[in-house]
C-alpha cells in the first residue's frame, strides 16, 4: 500500500465520520455540549492511524517476522488503555452533564477500528 492509497483513504473516512458526527451534533440537542470532545476525538483517531501506519510500514518490512504481530499486540492493549484514559479524563476535567460522549467516543473509536484492521491487513501482506 501506497502512502497516496492510505491517506486519501484516511480523508475519506474521515470526512464520513466528521459527516456523521455533524449530523448527530445538528439532530440531537444533548451531543452540542461534546462538540469539541467529538473533534478532538476524531485528531487523536487520525493520528493514532498515521503513526500506526508508518509503524506497521517498518514493522512489515523487518528482518523479525514477529515484529509486525508485536506492533498488533501493543497496538490493541495501547488503544485500549488510550480510551480508557480518554473517557475517565473527559469525565473527571468537563463532568459532562450527560452520557452522549461516551457514545461519540465508541462511534469514532469502531470506524478507525475496522479501517486499521483494513490498513494492517494490506501492510501485513507486504
Amino acid at each position: 500500500m501506497t502512502n497516496q492509497v492510505f491517506f486519501s483513504r484516511l480523508g475519506a473516512i474521515t470526512a464520513g465520520t466528521a459527516a456523521i458526527l455533524g449530523l448527530l451534533y445538528w439532530m440531537v440537542p444533548q451531543i452540542r455540549v461534546h462538540g469539541a470532545f467529538a473533534l478532538a476525538t476524531l485528531a487523536l483517531f487520525v493520528c493514532v492511524c498515521t503513526g500506526l501506519y508508518f509503524a506497521g510500514q517498518n514493522a512489515a518490512r523487518s528482518a523479525s517476522k514477529l515484529a509486525f504481530n508485536n506492533l498488533v499486540s501493543a497496538s490493541v492493549f495501547g488503544k485500549m488503555l488510550l480510551a480508557f484514559g480518554v473517557l475517565f479524563l473527559y469525565q473527571k476535567t468537563v463532568q459532562p452533564a450527560n452520557e452522549w460522549f461516551v457514545g461519540i467516543f465508541l462511534l469514532v473509536y469502531v470506524v478507525y477500528t475496522v479501517f486499521e484492521v483494513w490498513f494492517m491487513t494490506k501492510l501485513a501482506k507486504m
